[in-house]
């Protein structure tokens, strides 16, 4: 069942949580109960954005793509829950879309000490989808290897994060002391890691399945499909 197409796709909301060895798709929606219009539906019954964010993060780190879907009215229309959803990830990925577009997994896919903590990766950088905004704005992270030339930035704020190497591994990163206001997004926020020590390798592409298999995309298109 999960072989049919350019990607695999096993079922509704399919989400291994791990990485896997070829390209597959996530296919959901943001109403939690149906794919179509229900007009029975009560808010809680709707993703919120930052579980549409969450998604979106464990998705792409685990190699995946996600399929967006929402139900239009009989009369063709987009309901105001939907086009606000919408608009919401439009606007994190308008700041962090550099975390998603053209990224593939790296060595980890999530944090190996603290939860709420996402990786994707390019030739140059790691990435770390920060779900949750951290206690104390400090934040320890388990999985990088920094060096003498590692920096750290949060997308969306200019300046250079302080960042600390850890005795047990790791290191601690100083968040910025910002007001609502001054946030560059809600919901998650990202660093963004560039010169960690070359044990904080890129982990092996998706395996491409043969053409007779019916693969017919780039292991690096990670899209989002609205």
């Amino acid at each position: 069942m999960c072989k049919h197409g350019g990607y695999y796709t096993c079922h509704d909301r399919y989400n291994p949580g791990v990485l896997q060895q070829h390209k597959w798709e996530n296919c959901m929606t943001i109403d939690r109960t149906s794919w179509g219009y229900n007009r029975r539906s009560a808010s809680a019954d709707y993703l919120s954005t930052h579980e549409l964010i969450t998604e979106l993060a464990s998705t792409v780190s685990c190699g995946g793509n996600l399929l967006i879907n929402v139900g239009p009215t009989a009369d063709g229309r987009i309901m105001p829950i939907f086009e606000e959803r919408l608009r919401d990830l439009g606007k994190w990925l308008h700041v962090n879309g550099e975390a998603i577009y053209e990224t593939i997994p790296w060595t980890f896919q999530n944090d190996t000490l603290t939860p709420g903590i996402w990786y994707t990766s390019t030739e140059s950088a790691v990435y770390a989808t920060v779900l949750s905004w951290p206690d104390s704005d400090v934040l320890t992270l388990a999985a990088p290897v920094s060096t003498a030339q590692t920096v750290v930035r949060l997308l969306g704020h200019d300046v250079q994060l302080t960042w600390k190497e850890r005795e047990a591994g790791g290191m601690t990163v100083a968040f910025p002391l910002l007001t609502p206001a001054k946030l560059p997004c809600k919901d998650a926020w990202v660093l963004k890691l560039t010169g960690l020590a070359k044990s904080s390798a890129q982990a092996p592409p998706a395996k491409e399945l043969k053409v007779d298999e019916g693969i017919r995309s780039n292991n690096n298109d990670n899209r989002m499909i609205l």
